[in-house]
């Protein structure tokens, strides 16, 4: 008796919510005929999931016949929801990757000539080459090269300095933008890219996107000790990489972080 008392008002519930995401969809107000020629439904039925609803807040009726709306209290539910960052979905994501290659872990955008960090997890040892919020210059790190290589070659100016030869930060760095063309081609074929201490001495960064399809365009890369992210580790990182960047598309709240983000982005 009990889990048939259990089952109804689960229905009920669902029933409920199948009606609030309907008034959310519509137009206008719908009336008692149109809820139950859409969920195909007893008009006796809607009457009383209504009446309950409309005594909780949830919709608003009005009119002769009554027709509804959404309610008071999904207003105020509505603007109290926070949608997450990319950072708070990227975390436990970024982190298991971190301990489980032992290298520090980011994902970044482009923000003009710069990418833009927006999350690092660091593995449990002495490594730091980022931290959250940090900007650097795309044309010579793993994360802006890999993002440089999605943009059509006729918006690529406005993400590079002015002049070249750009600033030489080691005697790898890639400094014009013949240079760069050749190694953006070999990444878009590679499915990769890599900074070989191009920023700094000794530091080695993979990077791969992540498929999200965007706006925003986002990668997610490794930092590592150059002697520890030679070719032959590369080659063993780059489907952990790829797994976990489909593994964070995947999370439940990511579309809703994206979306934050691209609002953040085109605020600023």
């Amino acid at each position: 008796m009990e889990q048939r008392a259990m089952s109804y008002h689960s229905q009920g519930l669902s029933r409920g919510l199948a009606m609030l995401r309907l008034l959310g969809a519509a137009e206008g107000p719908l009336t008692l005929a149109q809820f139950a020629r859409m969920l195909d439904l007893p008009k006796s039925t809607l009457v009383r999931i209504l009446a309950v609803m409309e005594e909780e807040g949830f919709v608003r009726r009005f009119g002769a016949p009554p027709a509804y709306s959404i309610g008071h209290t999904v207003h105020e539910i509505a603007e109290r929801y926070r949608p997450p960052s990319v950072a708070e979905v990227a975390a436990p994501v970024l982190r298991r990757l971190a301990e489980e290659v032992g290298f520090t872990t980011n994902i970044g955008v482009l923000d003009g000539r710069f990418v833009l960090h927006l999350h690092v997890e660091e593995p449990q040892r002495a490594l730091r080459f980022a931290t959250s919020g940090t900007l650097e210059f795309a044309y010579c790190t793993g994360l802006g090269k890999m993002l440089l290589s999605t943009l059509p070659e006729d918006e690529l100016d406005a993400h590079l300095p002015e002049q070249d030869p750009w600033t030489g930060w080691t005697p790898t760095t890639i400094t014009t933008r013949p240079d760069l063309d050749v190694a953006l081609k070999r990444i878009r074929k590679a499915g990769y890219s890599v900074d070989d201490e191009e920023r700094n001495r000794g530091v080695t960064c993979m990077a791969v996107l992540l498929p999200s399809g965007g706006p925003p365009v986002i990668s997610l890369s490794v930092s590592a000790p150059t002697g520890e992210l030679q070719p032959a580790d590369q080659k063993r990182i780059l489907p952990i990489l790829n797994e976990a960047a489909a593994e964070l598309v995947a999370e439940p709240r990511f579309e809703s972080a994206l979306g934050a983000l691209r609002t953040r982005m085109a605020i600023s």
